[in-house]
């Protein structure tokens, strides 16, 4: 599987089938959200709780505009279309993942939340 598959499979499968997202993820993955004032998340399991307890429920759409791969660097752009307690969010991301040996081992998340229907 080439570094764009695996980054593909994570997020195509995450909050769909979780367990195929996370067989592509290093145990000791390094996740962040810069913008969002928190720590990094270390480890596989402490991603899935984190997920797991704060994510939506649901993905309803995603749509990659982009998916450039350079060396053992992969980045996705483009937008999600989430559900969480029978209310739907869209948001716009571009996703930084690194590999290392095989696995993604760091994954950086820049999002912006869609206001443009709010008033």
């Amino acid at each position: 599987m080439d570094n764009k598959q695996l980054a593909k499979q994570f997020f195509e499968n995450l909050f769909v089938d979780n367990d195929k997202a996370y067989e592509v993820l290093a145990d000791d993955i390094r996740v962040n959200w810069p913008g969002f004032g928190m720590d990094d998340i270390v480890g596989k399991e402490s991603l899935r709780k984190f997920l797991d307890e704060g994510g939506p429920d649901r993905v309803l759409n995603l749509n990659i505009h982009n998916l450039i791969e350079e060396g053992d660097t992969v980045i996705a752009d483009g937008r999600i279309i989430t559900e969480k307690d029978g209310k739907e969010e869209t948001s716009h991301f571009a996703d930084v993942y690194k590999i290392k040996e095989g696995k993604i081992g760091s994954l950086s998340s820049y999002m912006v939340f869609d206001k443009s229907k709010e008033k």
